[in-house]
């Protein structure tokens, strides 16, 4: 008999009983790979599963401690509070479950044990995701139950019994294909159709889906192109896009170096994507970041 291992008898899916997929993961893992976190030094790559930890515990949990003791981190868990409301002291815990204490510290100390968190106020990016994934399924449900109502099939009413058989073949023939279906009178005034139709959707709900969508995208520093609008887009609705893109990104960016910083923490999260590269560069150097200056670019390259 073969052996099965216990995580194999209940495999992980994302694949919900109503048969429409959860795009959480795939949208957490952009953010993942939206940002990278490098020594201060020399801004060199930092170990991969250090990093993967690092970042997964930030955006799930919306803080990560480290200890400079040990110079590993951990998730973490306050307790007590200072008269700022911050913790006093931090319980420290490692991804198999083992736990300890160390005095919380707000100054940068050679022996230090520090919170980091992801946001400024207490919110997990994991939490901002699921909102708008969880809509999206909500979405591709009601499109997929909209569907199958439109597969209501044909329905009719007999006035006589004695010609329900001569209607079942005409319908027949209809199926088959049949251009024209000739009848006699009686049969033609015994037919009554029931309209039952029910009103094509897909469209409408795949487009709340698709505005969410490109709004999660911009929050984790991907810009979208507004498909949806029949004239030209102008430069400032690209760059409204393009400042709530950086400014969403940046949030975590900038709070996560200003702890580093701060506590003394040899670490820097930098953007992974290809934002500044394309759009984020003062070509013309009057100090203003917009649109115009990408197609200035592109005429110097």
């Amino acid at each position: 008999m073969a052996r099965r291992k216990i995580k194999d008898l209940n495999p992980v899916s994302t694949c919900k009983a109503n048969g429409v997929y959860s795009r959480f993961d795939e949208y957490f893992n952009l953010l993942m790979n939206a940002v990278k976190v490098v020594s201060a030094q020399g801004e060199e790559a930092i170990n991969y599963e250090t990093e993967t930890f690092l970042k997964r515990g930030l955006f799930e949990n919306g803080a990560m401690g480290y200890d400079k003791l040990t110079k590993q981190w951990y998730y973490v868990y306050g307790q007590g509070l200072n008269k700022f409301g911050n913790p006093t002291s931090l319980i420290f815990v490692t991804a198999n479950g083992k736990t300890f204490e160390r005095k919380a510290y707000y100054e940068n100390e050679e022996d230090g044990a520090y919170k980091v968190d992801a946001l400024p106020i207490n919110m997990s990016m994991s939490q901002l995701i699921k909102a708008t994934t969880d809509f999206m399924t909500n979405c591709e449900v009601a499109m997929k139950q909209n569907l199958e109502a439109c597969k209501t099939p044909y329905i009719v009413v007999c006035k006589d019994e004695k010609l329900r058989l001569s209607f079942e073949t005409a319908l027949q023939q209809k199926v088959l294909g049949q251009a024209c279906i000739v009848v006699s009178e009686d049969l033609g005034d015994g037919l009554k159709a029931v309209d039952i139709g029910v009103t094509y959707l897909v469209d409408k709900f795949a487009e709340a889906r698709d505005t969410e969508r490109d709004t999660l995208l911009n929050k984790l520093g991907i810009l979208t192109a507004n498909t949806d609008k029949k004239e030209r887009v102008q430069s400032a609705e690209v760059n409204a896009s393009l400042g709530q893109a950086s400014d969403y990104i940046y949030m975590l960016i900038d709070n996560f170096n200003k702890q580093c910083d701060s506590y003394g923490l040899p670490f820097k999260m930098t953007f992974n994507g290809s934002m500044e590269e394309i759009y984020l560069q003062d070509v013309d150097g009057d100090g203003d970041i917009d649109v115009n200056d990408i197609e200035k670019g592109q005429q110097i390259q």
